[in-house]
């Protein structure tokens, strides 16, 4: 990120000791960057220094009237800013985990949308830093683009530069006849340099229609994210059911075709982790049907099997796949959790994914491996799926995944690092808290990784008893 420029930071909050609170973090945060932190308790108050000031960023609480019950509630607001810049990114609080909010929060413009928790500094400073590494890579983008611009034109001029300069000196040494000859190239060429100039204000303009049109399909496939993030569970609630516990998500895209699912239901937590099809967008409309399809298994079944076999019906049913060559053949893997904690006891049922358990003190993975069919695609209607039950001891873990982490490329030679190493990984750690193995993980990729592009969506989830 730019550290030379100042970032311009607005906090707009009726609650005063949280914005104090709220801005001594970010300005611990992100104390090498010139960022100049400044608090409203009301929107208008914000809106009366948005102009002179022109922040790039305001965290902005959805109702803000509490100090006053004249006060404008916080999508006014939202709008008022965008209507002033586009450019300033706006960040929504909200105490509340209704859907609905969110996902009007982003038709309204907003670039994310955090709810109001124990973790919550810890979420906000990372939409930040999401926001902000944004912002300056769309710099860094444009001014590349426009210095390629800028040499292209460059070039065509010196190279006419050139041609003229060289006739200039032939002229001196030219007959009348031979200078009424070259006079009319003169105009030749004056008229080709026209075209030159007209070519490059097409140029110009294609350009620009390109830079609309790519902005465009991003924003529109960044709202898409912000959708499927807020269909996603949220953590918190994941932690407090199973409190050592992590997930580690990165998607490959903007939008994952991989997804998580969590339900307490009948004295049972349910927990998965799901591959669909693909990544990027076509992923994501797979995994959004994955998900509304797997919670209505979860709320019709309490068996793993028959919560896939379900599952199965349902999303082949969505997606009207039939035997027919033309019919679809996107499908899911998944690997879905029972967990009663109170029997200690876990029921799992794959589809072509397995689970791991890491008993404790243990340097030995066991492994029980899914039916070796998918969800959806060929897969049969009827198919069904084996439930394997488990009972796990005080301090004893298991893990579900996609294929994304092993099959990563990197390392010293530029290959996969593959499940044998991916489990030496995790034999390895653990003498860690669940939170501390997630950070190793996550940070043991980025270096594998390094120079080399992510090849799918990686998610790994962790469960300690």
């Amino acid at each position: 990120m730019n550290a030379k420029k100042e970032i311009g930071v607005f906090i707009v909050d009726d609650n005063r000791l949280f914005a104090m609170a709220l801005k001594g973090v970010m300005e611990a945060a992100f104390e090498e960057l010139r960022i100049t932190v400044s608090c409203f308790e009301t929107g208008e108050h914000c809106m009366e220094e948005l102009a002179e000031k022109n922040p790039q960023l305001v965290i902005l609480d959805y109702k803000l009237n509490s100090r006053s019950g004249t006060a404008a509630d916080g999508l006014v607001i939202l709008d008022q800013i965008k209507n002033h810049s586009q450019e300033i990114s706006v960040i929504m609080l909200t105490s509340s985990e209704d859907l609905h909010i969110a996902v009007t929060s982003f038709h309204h413009g907003a670039a994310d949308y955090v709810v109001k928790s124990e973790r919550q500094f810890l979420k906000i400073v990372a939409s930040i830093t999401r926001i902000l590494e944004k912002k300056e890579k769309a710099r860094q983008q444009k001014q590349k683009e426009k210095l390629a611009f800028e040499e292209v034109i460059a070039d065509k001029e010196s190279r006419i530069y050139s041609r003229e300069q060289e006739k200039r000196v032939k002229l001196e040494r030219l007959t009348t006849d031979e200078r009424l000859v070259h006079l009319r190239e003169s105009e030749r060429r004056d008229k080709e340099w026209k075209v030159i100039s007209a070519e490059k204000g097409e140029m110009e303009k294609a350009k620009m229609m390109t830079e609309e049109k790519n902005r465009s399909m991003t924003d529109s496939i960044n709202y898409a994210r912000h959708i499927q993030q807020a269909k996603l569970p949220l953590k918190e609630k994941i932690y407090t059911a199973l409190s050592e516990c992590f997930i580690l998500f990165k998607p490959k895209d903007i939008v994952s075709g991989d997804f998580y699912f969590f339900k307490e239901k009948e004295g049972k937590v349910f927990i998965a982790a799901a591959d669909c099809t693909g990544h990027g967008v076509p992923g994501a409309f797979l995994s959004m049907i994955g998900s509304e399809r797997l919670g209505l298994a979860i709320s019709s079944h309490s068996d793993p099997s028959e919560i896939l076999s379900e599952l199965n019906r349902g999303f082949k049913y969505s997606l009207r796949q039939t035997d027919r060559e033309d019919s679809s053949r996107d499908g899911m893997d998944i690997a879905l959790c029972a967990v009663d904690k109170e029997n200690c006891v876990i029921q799992f049922a794959g589809a072509n994914r397995p689970l791991w358990i890491i008993r404790k003190d243990s340097n030995i993975l066991e492994e029980i491996k899914g039916t070796k069919h998918g969800i959806g695609g060929l897969t049969r209607d009827d198919q069904s799926f084996l439930t394997h039950q488990v009972g796990l001891g005080k301090g004893d873990a298991f893990y579900i995944f996609s294929d994304g982490y092993a099959d990563s490329f990197g390392g010293t030679d530029g290959k996969k690092l593959m499940k044998k190493r991916f489990k030496e990984l995790l034999l390895g750690i653990q003498n860690l808290t669940m939170p501390g193995q997630e950070i190793y993980l996550d940070q043991f990729i980025e270096e594998w990784q390094a120079g080399t592009e992510q090849v799918d969506d990686i998610l790994v989830i962790g469960v300690r008893f």
